[in-house]
């Protein structure tokens, strides 16, 4: 571990590395996020298809996180984090064959896995090479990094996809690639993996000391609300923006917009919660500001308010998000800190195929109004119970 120099400002060489991983992966990642389920309809799929998807790929996101972020514990995160990157690159060019909507939900069946293997182990990658005192900060560059490559992601995706489905696939591919090699050399272990036996019973330990710990249980249940409100944007708003004629590149460029502020607010108010050390509140409110933003969104009928409510998502979720990844690091021993990240990712993951399997029904029997505005409300809904939970586990 690298501690910072007095006065924390120098960030520990561990973590830029893994910002610009991150954002390497997640730029190649999200370059697809307009453009697949265009991409499927092209093909034939129906509006359902495109849901299901995206509940395809969240689904085995969400069921493998938590085994491999166990794994993160045991076998180190390095072997974790090349993997992910490997498979999100080869998902890339499979696209490139694709040729029916089944091809589709099968290549991203995939993508679920290559997630699964890089987040909870990136997490505590970065948990673990961070001092306690720089936690919000470490999270906060490297969650902004995450959204950097997000916000550029679908921009850049749309503006390639102007020459082709096709080319903009393979760019993804190649810069993924890029970032595997770059892995290769530079990520190290900074802790060393878990050494104790792998047996029934530590296991069970490990999960039983995870599940009694109520900031834990609250942090799960913020992410996988917000982030079922999230996957309503994720899986449905390119078809909502369509329909209202609203470019693709416009498309890409409001995604652009919700994680150009998600990026930039992270920073600032990871550095505020190190101060303060009052990171609940953010969860609290973000989570619910968050939700409402949302709710909204089937609202709008048109480019500016579109734009101005996304601005709102990316500001409240940067408050959540930073907040929630520094109280999962600080609240669990290093040992069992990849199976903490696993959850938080499952949860993550869960809560985008929860989203993507049901709103899609709802959206073709009541509109998208009607959707967006159970997402979004379910989110702030469900924070009330959040606030138990965090305020027994403080």
């Amino acid at each position: 571990m690298t501690p910072p120099p007095a006065g924390g400002a120098a960030i520990p060489t561990p973590i830029l590395v893994a910002c610009l991983l991150t954002l390497v992966l997640y730029l190649g990642a999200y370059m697809r996020l307009p453009l697949v389920p265009l991409f499927a309809r092209g093909l034939g799929a129906s509006t359902v298809d495109v849901g299901m998807i995206n509940a395809g790929f969240m689904l085995s996101a969400a069921v493998l996180a938590l085994p491999l972020g166990l794994m993160s514990d045991r076998l180190g995160r390095k072997r974790l984090i090349l993997a992910g990157m490997g498979i999100s690159c080869l998902t890339s060019l499979f696209l490139l064959v694709a040729r029916t909507p089944l091809h589709i939900g099968l290549i991203y069946l995939f993508a679920g896995v290559g997630l699964a293997c890089f987040s909870p182990a990136m997490m505590s990658h970065v948990g673990d090479s961070s001092p306690p005192n720089f936690l919000g900060r470490a999270y906060g560059w490297y969650t902004s990094a995450l959204y950097i490559g997000m916000a550029l992601g679908p921009g850049l995706g749309g503006a390639v996809a102007t020459k082709g489905f096709g080319t903009a696939f393979a760019v993804s591919a190649a810069m993924i690639g890029v970032g595997v090699i770059v892995a290769w050399f530079r990520v190290g272990s900074q802790v060393p993996p878990a050494q104790r036996p792998s047996g029934r019973g530590n296991l069970r330990a490990d999960f039983g000391e995870i599940v009694r710990n109520r900031a834990v249980l609250g942090c799960w249940i913020a992410t996988f609300f917000s982030t079922y409100a999230w996957g309503s944007l994720f899986a449905f708003f390119p078809l909502y923006a369509g329909d209202l004629g609203i470019s693709i590149t416009q498309t890409g460029l409001i995604f652009t917009t919700q994680a150009g502020v998600n990026a930039l607010c992270r920073i600032p108010i990871g550095h505020f919660q190190d101060r303060t050390g009052n990171r609940r509140s953010f969860i609290l409110w973000g989570n619910t500001l968050f939700g409402l933003c949302i709710a909204l969104t089937g609202t709008a009928r048109g480019p500016l308010p579109l734009y101005l409510l996304f601005a709102g998502v990316g500001a409240t979720m940067a408050a959540t998000f930073t907040a929630v990844g520094a109280v999962l690091s600080e609240s669990v021993a290093t040992r069992v800190r990849g199976l903490a990240m696993g959850g938080y990712n499952t949860c993550i993951y869960g809560g985008f195929m929860a989203s993507a399997a049901t709103l899609g029904f709802v959206i073709q029997r009541m509109g998208y109004t009607a959707g967006f505005a159970a997402a979004g409300l379910s989110c702030a809904a469900a924070t009330a119970g959040v606030a138990v939970l965090l305020k027994r586990g403080r």
